[in-house]
């Protein structure tokens, strides 16, 4: 019984492929969790995308052998994974150099501490120098102070292996504004409106905005339906991208050709981790 129900879910594989292969004749970005089909298929469904000029995303976790990973890469996926299912640094550098060679990249989102002698304390972090290590080897960082604090030093050096490795630190900022976040050259960095809090944000976030701007630094601002279009002026002019919480639903509202305009400009995809309106 138990090997038919086995025979029985590995002969949806190919009908649950071709579904996916259907999204990449479209033009469609393919993103498969790796526990979803066996390796043999994911590996034909990476080959596929690469010749519909289609992107692969693949959610790593933790299921594959690290030369699996390699396989992928190297045909073409991109791989998104973190410090809780990758924590050695020789895997993530055989992997990003895998990817490199056919143009996919690694993103990796970063939990644990950001500090040396915290990391060695933390079972299974990754050192800050080792995360440096990671970024000139062109792994792509995202990383949030939703749950934990996290200094700006540490986050502009991190930045700054990033842009030697060709790759990019993306931060996920929340609480109140702090004026070093135009320091973090070449990074991109999300902040919500709930930033905003007093009068005063807006005018500090506009002079953050251009402060990075001369350092390759790139800001999204995550925005709710409340605001007023003129409020939103002068980040737009300073250079901020404009991503809109949740639709407009009234059609006459000051704010729809902002939401329009913001969704002709689409972010590069390395600028976000999977989706680009979800602040982590």
């Amino acid at each position: 019984m138990e090997k038919e129900s086995v025979e029985e879910e590995n002969s949806k594989f190919p009908e649950r492929a071709h579904k996916l292969l259907s999204w990449a004749t479209r033009g469609r970005v393919v993103t498969v969790r790796d526990d979803q089909y066996r390796f043999a298929w994911l590996l034909d469904i990476v080959r596929s995308c690469q010749k519909k000029r289609c992107r692969f995303r693949l959610i790593d976790s933790g299921k594959l052998e690290t030369w699996e990973l390699e396989l992928l890469g190297k045909a073409g996926a991109d791989i998104y994974t973190s410090d809780q299912e990758r924590p050695k640094v020789t895997v993530l550098e055989l992997i990003s150099k895998a990817c490199r060679k056919s143009g996919a990249i690694v993103a990796d989102f970063h939990h644990g501490s950001l500090d040396e002698e915290a990391s060695k304390e933390e079972q299974g972090s990754i050192p800050f120098s080792d995360l440096e290590r990671l970024g000139r080897c062109g792994i792509y960082f995202h990383i949030t102070n939703r749950e934990r604090e996290r200094d700006f030093l540490h986050l502009g050096d991190l930045a700054a292996a990033c842009r030697k490795g060709g790759s990019w630190l993306v931060y996920y900022h929340h609480g109140p504004l702090e004026q070093v976040l135009g320091e973090l050259g070449g990074a991109w960095i999300h902040v919500s409106d709930d930033s905003l809090k007093e009068s005063t944000d807006k005018d500090l976030l506009t002079e953050i905005i251009k402060a990075g701007s001369s350092k390759g630094t790139n800001f999204v601002l995550h925005l709710g339906p409340e605001w007023k279009a003129f409020e939103l002026r002068d980040v737009r002019k300073a250079g901020a991208v404009l991503l809109f919480k949740s639709a407009l639903r009234d059609y006459r509202s000051p704010l729809k050709p902002l939401e329009k305009e913001a969704r002709r400009r689409k972010l590069d995809f390395r600028a976000f981790y999977l989706y680009p309106d979800f602040l982590l």
